[in-house]
């Protein structure tokens, strides 16, 4: 029985009341039974798509343990700045974890919204990046990375059957999100240019929420100022929470980084969130911050002290100086990036894809060449036949149909690797 049918059939109450169809789902009436709303709302599909490329390219990974360094695989699907030589971090952590304060407080839980100190250095980062003041003892709420706070972001504001606006295309933890929540999405095209007033406004009439993610991924567009004027102004006509994903604000090309709490009318509805997964290229450390009024900010940590109560004692500890550390060194990081983008059009050009100079984040957003069905079949012959490995379009929304993304954020050799790999490779 088809996958669907098996979760009407369970859903429905129809399993329970007829045992012919029982004993057609066989072993999976018990698992169906049990599974929550949530999980037999998940987009499975996706999910196990992109599980059996990563599957995959783990496979090819443990047999290049004793191969040539040259055939190795080269993944540009993941956002992971190449940042390590702009900060030391071992003597960061040794400084913080050593400390005898440190020490004392592994014996404690850690306070429910974070601690002081790491609360103030996000104030700082905060007012310093956007001018944008925030309390940080009730304004400012530290999380296990941005992902925790976008999903509890959404439960805490949005219930199920409401509305959530989204962008196409955009992140597909958001829409993700969305379904496994129960919330429907309404989407609007991307401002690829500079968004369509008339359809955000149908959009966002009767919608609880905007997600908005400026620079975007996957395709490094940013809002227009204007724009983000417009989006304050509908979400105040129609009481919309903005929930203002802010992980790439770091990397900005074309124009300096503003967001959207700078519009007076915005601040009071919207959450930021972000995290140095991005900006530091630390996505293992799993350090993200929350900021908003505090009519916002106190019940999201409300459910996240229920859900997943705190953030580990060490990442608060190494948070401050991190943050501090980048002031030094985002000078330095723009430049660097800003030529590594243009360096990365150009060999992405001479392998034959074409790709708008994105405004800003670190990927690259081209269409798949002719001969293939979709982005995952793209994906699949690049891993299979190039040992490299690109994200398909699909799961970021309509208009990724046929598209893919491909990051230019990692080492500058294995991007041009993996672009001299493709363009050598006849499919």
């Amino acid at each position: 029985m088809p996958r669907l049918l098996k979760k009407i059939a369970v859903r429905t109450g129809l399993a329970r009341l007829d045992s012919g169809v029982q004993k057609r789902l066989g072993r999976d009436y018990f698992y169906l039974r049990a599974y929550s709303s949530d999980v037999l709302s998940a987009p499975v599909n996706d999910l196990e798509l992109l599980e059996a490329l990563e599957r995959a390219a783990h496979d090819a990974r443990s047999q290049d343990s004793g191969s040539n360094a040259g055939d190795a695989l080269v993944d540009l699907s993941q956002g992971m700045p190449d940042l390590a030589n702009f900060f030391h971090l071992p003597a960061i952590v040794q400084s913080s974890f050593l400390r005898a304060e440190t020490m004392a407080d592994l014996q404690k839980y850690p306070r429910a919204f974070g601690h002081p100190a790491a609360l103030a250095s996000v104030a700082r980062k905060i007012a310093a990046d956007t001018g944008v003041a925030y309390d940080p003892a009730s304004e400012i709420l530290l999380c296990n990375g941005a992902s925790q706070g976008l999903a509890h972001a959404l439960e805490c504001f949005v219930d199920p059957g409401e509305a959530v606006v989204l962008f196409d295309p955009c992140y597909l933890y958001y829409p993700w999100l969305a379904q496994t929540r129960g919330v429907r999405v309404r989407r609007v095209g991307g401002p690829k240019s500079r968004i369509n007033q008339r359809e955000l406004e149908r959009a966002m009439r009767g919608a609880k929420a905007v997600i908005i993610n400026s620079p975007s991924n996957p395709d490094g567009t940013m809002i227009h100022a204007e724009d983000l004027k417009l989006i304050a102004a509908l979400a105040e006509r129609h009481n919309c929470i903005i929930i203002s994903d802010e992980v790439y604000s770091g990397f900005c090309w074309s124009q300096k980084f503003t967001s959207i709490a700078n519009i007076p009318s915005a601040r009071s509805r919207t959450v930021v969130i972000s995290s140095v997964s991005k900006s530091h290229g630390l996505p293992g450390l799993r350090a993200g911050w929350c900021a908003g009024p505090s009519a916002l900010i106190r019940p999201l940590a409300m459910l996240m002290s229920i859900r997943v109560p705190c953030v580990s004692t060490l990442v608060q500890e190494v948070l401050p100086e991190l943050l501090e550390v980048e002031s030094r060194f985002a000078p330095e990081r723009h430049k660097q990036f800003l030529a590594r983008r243009d360096s990365a059009l150009c060999q992405a050009e001479a392998a034959g894809f074409k790709a708008n100079k994105p405004d800003g984040a670190f990927y690259l957003w081209s269409k798949v060449p002719d001969g293939f069905s979709s982005g995952y079949d793209f994906a699949r012959w690049c891993l299979e036949r190039c040992r490299v490995v690109v994200m398909p379009g699909e799961p970021y929304g309509p208009s990724g149909k046929g598209m893919f993304r491909y990051s230019w954020g990692g080492p500058k050799e294995s991007f041009a690797k993996a672009m001299q790999r493709i363009q050598t490779t006849k499919p």
